[in-house]
């Protein structure tokens, strides 16, 4: 009996370990499966590496037409990005005639003493002033060359300028800064200037220059610049309190030269002052388009 209830159990034991083999083959099945089926593991690895390689394939399908249409097309220009007028814009534009520009404003405090060329010339009295400075622009967008000649030729017309060493045309331009209502501020200049040609701003034009300081003038297609660096080519502002102002440039204010259109004489810039930082509000800062008249 004892032998028998031994065998019973050693069946008995090894049925168990047969038990415990399926149960225990199942469970590796199951935990592969699971082990297979883990999102972590499967985000991990497949998810970042799908999701990047689609969003940056996504990006690139809809930069491309993009980019394809800004190149295509271009960004439509401003006066600021294109400051010369264009030939277009001076078709059957007989005679001489001046438009100005006005751009690159700034202000700035500085002083002159007694034998400053600024003093002498008599842009400003000598000590410290506040000053709005800018770039002063004459285009002859006609089609005949402006032509005054030598200086010492017509003195009615001329004087020599101690700072900037060559003789100016008087009075040509007049610039006047504007309240927000728009009357008249105390900031008042009429600048001299020496005609020359500086740059072509037409294709059509003559690509030599014939002006300069000692024989003056400004030719067709042509444009000269007074750089707001140089000396006089500011308003002295010592009295104007921070705010809105216009400021109104005029060229050949007193109409010495003869033109065909002098109702385009003028350009007119609303900015505002605030210390010494100066923020245009008018797009078109460089010139304005020839008139109808």
């Amino acid at each position: 009996m004892i032998i028998k209830w031994i065998k019973g159990r050693k069946r008995a034991a090894a049925l168990m370990g047969v038990l415990l083999i399926v149960v225990a083959g199942v469970g590796m099945v199951t935990l592969g499966g699971m082990a297979i089926d883990n999102p972590f593991r499967v985000s991990d690895n497949s998810t970042d590496t799908s999701t990047t390689s689609r969003s940056e394939g996504t990006a690139d399908e809809e930069a491309t037409p993009a980019d394809e249409e800004n190149s295509a097309t271009p960004p439509p220009t401003t006066a600021e990005s294109d400051p010369e007028p264009s030939d277009d814009q001076v078709e059957d534009r007989s005679g001489v005639n001046f438009v100005p520009g006005v751009r690159d404003f700034s202000v700035s405090t500085e002083v002159f003493d007694e034998s400053s060329a600024d003093v002498e010339d008599g842009f400003v009295t000598p000590g410290e002033h506040r000053l709005l400075r800018f770039d002063m622009i004459i285009y002859n967008v006609g089609d005949t060359d402006a032509e005054l000649g030598r200086p010492e030729n017509r003195p009615d017309l001329f004087e020599y300028s101690e700072s900037h060493g060559h003789s100016h045309l008087k009075g040509f331009n007049n610039y006047i800064l504007l309240d927000e209502s728009g009357e008249r501020t105390g900031a008042v200049r009429k600048q001299t200037f020496c005609l020359r040609d500086l740059y072509q701003t037409r294709s059509t034009a003559s690509s030599s220059s014939q002006f300069d300081c000692e024989y003056q003038g400004i030719s067709a297609g042509w444009a000269d610049e007074y750089d707001a660096s140089l000396p006089g080519q500011y308003i002295v502002i010592d009295d104007l309190s921070d705010g809105e102002y216009t400021l109104q440039a005029t060229t050949n204010a007193a109409g010495t030269i003869d033109e065909t259109c002098d109702g385009d004489n003028t350009v007119r810039v609303d900015l505002s002052i605030n210390n010494d930082t100066v923020t245009v509000h008018t797009s078109q800062s460089h010139y304005v388009k020839p008139s109808a008249c």
